[in-house]
């Protein structure tokens, strides 16, 4: 059978607990929607759209930068009305949430700002910092050889250097190696479509700030291998190819019922 194309959530999954990853990808049974997933998203839609739409007036440009993301995360957190509701949330929990998420959008604009300061400080105007600070905003890639696919959050180019960016909810700012895989395998992807090499692949952890790599050797052939070692290791569709990983965290898994319910498997 052919080569089922892979990301990396599917890999990671798969390092996690080959049990978890054969229910979602082999028999596609979905997760739960979780708040953690829907706000991630919220706050991923209010920064890709940070860029995309218009400031209203650069007259005052730093309460117009910070009222603009606010507007935006207000924007997508009412599209996801439904989804929030749905969520095993009280509404007390909700707001809290949403003061939450805010606060982060906040951190990233006084970031922001602080680095628009510093280009227009140079010598250049508003416009032209923005712009030049200005990324391409979720894209996708695939390849078709690898059998492997990404989103990449933000790809910035300022000054000739070339940074792969990814917006994390997280609570601690730490590149943990699920992270430091998935920025690989966006290196890979980059280095595979462009022919060259980004400087730098991060982690924009949105409630402390940006932590950043250098591209090496090293990275991808990590990610080279552990894309070699999905595509050996999914071959099968038969369950017993899947072993269980039991951990603790196994108690607030979706797929707890199956593994270890009346009937399991």
């Amino acid at each position: 059978m052919p080569a089922r194309t892979q990301s990396p959530s599917s890999i990671n999954m798969y390092n996690q607990c080959p049990r978890k990853y054969f229910y979602r990808y082999i028999k596609k049974i979905p997760t739960k929607p979780s708040i953690h997933l829907v706000r991630g998203t919220i706050a991923h839609s209010a920064l890709e759209h940070f860029f995309s739409t218009p400031i209203e007036s650069v007259a005052d440009w730093k309460t117009n930068i910070q009222r603009h993301a606010l507007l935006l995360l207000e924007q997508f957190w009412e599209q996801s009305a439904s989804e929030l509701a749905a969520l095993d949330e009280t509404p007390s929990e909700l707001v809290a949430y949403k003061d939450e998420t805010r606060q982060m959008i906040l951190r990233w604009t006084l970031s922001f700002i602080s680095r628009l300061e510093d280009r227009m400080r140079a010598g250049a105007s508003f416009e032209e910092a923005f712009a030049a600070f200005t990324p391409k905003s979720e894209v996708k890639y695939v390849d078709d050889e690898l059998n492997v696919m990404g989103f990449i959050d933000a790809i910035e180019e300022v000054d000739g250097i070339v940074r792969l960016i990814d917006y994390k909810t997280s609570k601690k700012p730490e590149i943990t190696p699920e992270y430091q895989l998935q920025l690989g395998i966006y290196a890979l992807l980059y280095l595979r479509r462009h022919q060259t090499l980004p400087h730098e692949v991060g982690i924009d952890f949105l409630r402390h700030g940006a932590e950043f790599m250098e591209v090496n050797d090293a990275l991808l052939l990590d990610a080279q291998f552990a894309i070699e070692q999905i595509h050996m290791l999914t071959q099968s569709e038969s369950i017993a190819d899947y072993p269980k990983n039991v951990t603790p965290l196994c108690n607030w898994c979706d797929y707890y019922a199956l593994c270890f319910g009346s009937g399991s498997a």
